[in-house]
């Protein structure tokens, strides 16, 4: 753990130092606390909030984060006297202890981003530090030079402009990780929100990584999102627009949301998606390159428990007796030697049941959006922002800044597809007929007895 915590300084200490250069920013002078309006997706993993996130990112009215917040809260916790892989909990008495506010504050205030282009008008200087924010936080296991790491965007930046008029993220990122792995062969092209099939044409020779991308720990979780020059918001929009918020890790960490904002309207959307789907897609995700969380290595020291054992994963992968995907809820360890699917259930289900037992305290207003009915048409699609949005305070008008016509791609692990649950499907009936599981699902409305229906 302590060198964990030796490397969290180094890049905070990295951080503070092009922060601390961006001082005469107007937004950085200010705090979480001038935040007025916040709306938060919570959900379990792998039920469409990345997609929901991106959907609503488009709006006028909202600014959001470049991704999620849980690097942020990685980077800004105490390690002394505190494991963070016990649990994704932090006791509500111990949050000023563990957890720098100050330091969150920031970080979200630098990160923030409006959703228009900044096609034509592209803040060069800006843009490159943002990534060089950015990329400390997705490879704390590669040692980065800030001179040469600089230099490298720098010249791609100035070549990709200069030969293109409209900036394409993944463009744009396939030509500067082409450079930086030059540079450092660790930085691998796989483990970005790019699709497969168009970084293997960019690079025939690399292979597709299974395993993590750092030995040790992560900060931010692959795959690591992609940033596009954009506008930030003003010292005014803090008060006037909203906060789009969304992580699961949120689920289990509403005391810290409070925390974070205190003169703000919370609001909450729950989003749901059967649990075939939703336990289909968390399995999936366990055998990705992506989602590793937490290194459990920490937890096993003097423990009981020396190893993870989950059947149909630890004895396939070699870094499996170690590595944790996804949220890690409480009891986590009853679940150490079960299988793959068992786990995906339990944290199907751990996740509801935080948000449930959150929304039972009744104090923030919320909306329960089902994920079928995003992708079930168009119509009823549409239907649905509409609702989000009369829910959020924003014109229902405004529907037409969505793009609802056709849907982006992010954070998957393989093209989108309906149904894609039944390929295990006899599996995935095994664990729905758990009471625990069934009655969550029954909870929202899905009746196990009729799954052929499911989406």
């Amino acid at each position: 753990m302590h060198d964990i915590a030796r490397k969290i300084c180094e890049i905070k200490r990295f951080r503070n130092e092009i922060l601390n250069s961006r001082r005469d920013m107007a937004l950085l002078q200010h705090s979480l606390a001038d935040v007025k309006r916040v709306v938060i997706i919570n959900s379990s993993s792998r039920s469409g909030s990345s997609l929901l996130y991106a959907l609503l990112g488009r709006l006028p009215q909202v600014y959001a984060l470049t991704g999620e917040a849980a690097p942020f809260y990685k980077l800004n916790s105490c390690l002394d006297g505190f494991n963070p892989h016990l649990s994704d909990r932090i006791p509500t008495e111990r949050i000023d202890d563990i957890i720098d506010l100050a330091g969150i504050s920031q970080d979200f205030l630098s990160d923030m981003f409006l959703a228009e282009s900044a096609d034509g008008q592209i803040d060069a200087a800006g843009y490159i530090e943002d990534l060089m924010l950015r990329f400390f936080l997705q490879w704390p296991g590669v040692a980065l030079d800030p001179a040469t790491v600089r230099k490298c965007i720098t010249q791609v930046l100035e070549c990709y402009t200069a030969g293109n008029h409209r900036f394409c993220a993944e463009d744009f990122y396939l030509g500067l990780l082409e450079k930086l792995s030059s540079v450092w062969p660790q930085i691998n092209p796989f483990y970005y929100d790019i699709g497969t099939d168009k970084v293997a044409l960019r690079f025939p020779s690399l292979d597709i990584p299974v395993g993590p991308p750092t030995a040790g720990f992560t900060i931010e979780e692959p795959p690591f999102v992609l940033l596009s020059p954009r506008r930030r918001p003003t010292v005014a929009d803090l008060s006037s627009k909203t906060l789009l918020l969304k992580a699961t890790v949120d689920c289990y960490r509403m005391n810290l949301v409070d925390r974070l904002f205190p003169n703000a309207d919370i609001r909450i959307i729950h989003l749901v998606r059967n649990p075939a789907a939703t336990i289909n897609g968390i399995y999936d995700g366990w055998h990705h390159r992506g989602f590793f969380s937490h290194n459990l290595k920490h937890s096993f020291d003097g423990g009981g428990m020396d190893r993870l054992n989950i059947k149909g994963y630890s004895d396939i992968y070699p870094f499996g007796s170690t590595w944790w995907n996804f949220d890690l809820p409480e009891g986590w360890q009853e679940f150490a030697n079960r299988e793959l699917v068992e786990v995906c259930a339990f944290q199907w289900r751990s996740a509801n049941a935080e948000i449930l037992e959150n929304l039972a305290q009744g104090h923030r207003p919320n909306c329960r959006v089902h994920f079928e009915d995003i992708i079930r048409s168009a119509a009823s699609r549409r239907g649905e922002f509409e609702r989000m949005l009369d829910f959020m305070g924003i014109p229902v008008e405004e529907v037409v800044a969505l793009g609802l016509d056709e849907l982006p791609v992010v954070q998957s692990t393989l093209p989108p597809q309906l149904y894609r649950w039944k390929k295990r499907e006899d599996m995935i009936a095994r664990v729905l007929a758990a009471p625990r599981i069934h009655d969550m699902a029954a909870c929202f409305g899905y009746n196990t007895e009729n799954m052929e229906s499911w989406l």
